[in-house]
């Protein structure tokens, strides 16, 4: 089995923090989101990995050749044009060779592992593919399906319905065993330049075609995801990835300050007379002084400084500083100070 990432986005609703490089650098815990994706594929067994890439691609591509190139067998393809997932998936097939293929994000994580939802797909051996999926309260948002109401068997699917068809969102992870009839059905969609929701080639658009022509694709739970595309979702994932701790990661010194798990803290910071946590991650070589910092994310090389930061991402080489206050305060008074 082969494996395509999609990573070639510019993470436009991310910026500043995706400005320079892209999306799926972008740290979670220990690790950009691009490791914990790669990592769990390799956890899965398979080890033929296709990239695509577009925005920032050289820093992409040299992190992943830098750290993966002697674990598995890595292949880039520069979506130049972004027109849209189909499109993206559409410049990898001709590299599958008829073979079973996972497709799975490059900015989504899942509660239920790659393993598992292999397993399912192999109890489902007649099937042309597997999705999954996941109930959600706005499906307009997402691609959406309709299932047999005795089976997991999908009826129909559309991208982005302005009248949602149902509340089953397709989640990001698409295990296809009949690549050939997806090749045929992208190359169709994108040679008549058949535009979906967005004005794009949607994946989503190519897989309906295949049901329409008899292919049968089915779904299964993906558990709970975290599509990190914004900062409340980044830093849900960041919540994520620190939840499956048993202990914090400290490589740093700790210097009169409290810390609650989980946190991760990388080598070289200097933390001290500080309170960090609950999840929270610190990059390397930042410095934090009479700092209290909960559920964020800070870069390398950052200096925080009387302060309390809470759900915020932080920049790498970043200056936060603010003012101690000396207070004399009676009973019964309320102060908020800015």
């Amino acid at each position: 089995m082969k494996c395509i990432i999609p990573a070639a986005g510019k993470g436009i609703r991310l910026r500043p923090h995706t400005l320079n490089k892209p999306k799926a650098l972008l740290p979670l815990g220990n690790k950009p989101i691009i490791a914990h994706i790669v990592d769990k594929i390799l956890e899965a067994n398979i080890s033929d990995i296709i990239i695509i890439v577009g925005f920032e691609k050289e820093k992409l591509k040299n992190f992943l050749l830098t750290n993966y190139s002697d674990k598995c067998n890595l292949t880039f393809i520069e979506q130049r044009e972004r027109r849209g997932l189909g499109h993206a998936i559409y410049l990898a097939s001709k590299y599958l060779d008829g073979e079973p293929t996972i497709i799975t994000l490059g900015d989504s994580l899942y509660e239920n592992s790659y393993i598992s939802m292999l397993q399912e797909y192999d109890k489902c051996n007649t099937w042309d593919g597997l999705l999954t999926v996941r109930e959600v309260s706005n499906p307009h948002s997402y691609g959406v399906v309709v299932t047999d109401p005795h089976s997991s068997i999908i009826k129909s699917m559309i991208e982005k319905p302005q009248d949602p068809i149902s509340n089953k969102a397709i989640t990001g992870v698409y295990i296809i065993r009949n690549t050939k009839a997806l090749e045929d059905n992208l190359k169709d969609i994108v040679e008549t330049n058949f535009t979906g929701a967005g004005g794009e080639i949607q994946l989503t658009d190519a897989l309906q075609k295949m049901i329409e022509k008899g292919f049968t694709l089915g779904v299964i739970d993906s558990g709970e995801w975290f599509d990190c595309g914004n900062k409340e979702s980044l830093l849900e994932g960041n919540r994520f990835v620190l939840s499956s701790l048993q202990i914090s990661e400290i490589k740093s010194e700790i210097i009169n300050s409290s810390i609650i798990h989980p946190v991760v803290i990388e080598a070289g910071c200097s933390i001290s007379n500080s309170i960090i946590g609950p999840n929270v991650s610190i990059a390397q070589e930042t410095t934090v002084t009479r700092g209290i910092i909960s559920s964020s994310i800070i870069g390398s090389g950052s200096i925080i400084k009387n302060v309390n930061i809470k759900n915020s991402i932080i920049g790498n080489e970043v200056s936060v500083e603010g003012e101690l206050h000396d207070l004399n305060i009676g009973d019964n008074k309320e102060i908020q100070i800015s």
